[in-house]
């Protein structure tokens, strides 16, 4: 996610420089051939270029809306997960309890299961993180939106058995790092848990109900992320969408050509800057489209997932009275993620 309120230079320039290159030259050589060779055939009526710009701008205007209809979904599922996982929390620690518990625990071994119930979660969310942000196979060109992330030493991703050693014993550590879905097997401990606390009589019949609650609705969230990420925007409005834009920037100078020899020779040469300049606009509008389509992928526009995990680390952990806490992420070149 990209924090700042306006977008340095540096961070627009590896998106833009290749096709303003590519305007400059093309309305350059447009624009000689119109006067040193006398091709005045090459000017031609603005009217219908101006009708294709604007179906093309209608066009591009759906796809970006559809585009953030799906970065907004993104962070709204990781909104509710960040909800879930305090209401676990606090149920954690005050479900489990000696009260009906025919063979008392002492509190510090109550304390531990309920340390085992909270940081479990805190592995759940991590684990979904690094699978959400495994490459697909839709992603085998990369951008530059992930090269500016991935020069940065602090988003490099780790391993899965790194980032969750700290939350989990040695056994479950190996034993969910063999697993294709490593989240689904964290959830499905977290219910064999609860059983096991139900059996012991740790935790009452209601209780045990409501905790199972929140862990269907981990389910429920994590497979609304997974929709996301394992179907890419429809195919047919994103190519279709790069189709028009770059229709309508190849004929673009042949209607401003005729536009601007009305009000004189030398105000021909003026088609090169207003062309690069709208057909940047144009492209710009298309690149952000793309970019923001899949909000878990490592990228600039990310959903930032990292800062999430580490930020309900906190939180839980503070509800188990730890007071040595891991700082919250901080923006790095202005991206957090």
């Amino acid at each position: 996610m990209f924090t700042s309120k306006r977008v340095p230079l540096h961070i627009i320039f590896p998106f833009a420089w290749r096709s303003v290159l590519f305007f400059l030259g093309y309305s350059t050589l447009i624009c000689v051939l119109f006067v040193k060779a006398e091709w005045h055939c090459l000017a031609i009526p603005f009217l219908p270029i101006g009708l294709i710009g604007t179906a093309v701008a209608f066009y591009v205007g759906f796809k970006n809306n559809s585009s953030y209809e799906r970065l907004w979904e993104g962070r709204r599922i990781w909104g509710s997960l960040v909800n879930v996982s305090r209401s676990w929390a606090i149920m954690a620690l005050d479900y489990v309890t000696n009260l009906n518990a025919p063979e008392p625990l002492s509190q510090s071994e109550l304390k531990a299961i309920q340390q085992s119930l909270i940081y479990r979660q805190l592995a759940f969310l991590n684990a979904l993180r690094l699978q959400l942000r495994r490459a697909t196979v839709w992603q085998a060109c990369v951008g530059a939106e992930h090269t500016l992330v991935e020069r940065i030493q602090e988003f490099r991703q780790h391993k899965l058995d790194e980032d969750i050693q700290p939350f989990l014993s040695t056994d479950e550590v190996d034993f969910i790092s063999k697993r294709k879905n490593a989240a689904t097997h964290l959830i499905r401990n977290q219910s064999n848990a609860l059983r096991e606390l139900r059996a012991q009589g740790l935790i009452s019949e209601y209780y045990h109900a409501e905790m199972e609650r929140l862990l269907v609705e981990c389910y429920g969230q994590q497979g609304a992320a997974e929709r996301i990420k394992t179907f890419p925007f429809p195919r047919q409005y994103a190519f279709f969408s790069y189709v028009f834009i770059w229709l309508f920037i190849f004929i673009l100078p042949f209607g401003l050509l005729g536009e601007m020899a009305k009000l004189g020779d030398w105000y021909i040469w003026l088609t090169i800057p207003f062309y690069t300049l709208i057909s940047w606009v144009f492209n710009t509008m298309e690149i952000i489209g793309d970019t923001s389509e899949n909000p878990f992928e490592n990228s600039i526009n990310d959903v930032p997932m990292t800062a999430i995990c580490r930020n309900v680390e906190i939180d839980l952990r503070e509800m188990l009275g730890e007071t040595d806490l891991p700082d919250r992420l901080q923006a790095v070149d202005n991206i957090l993620l």
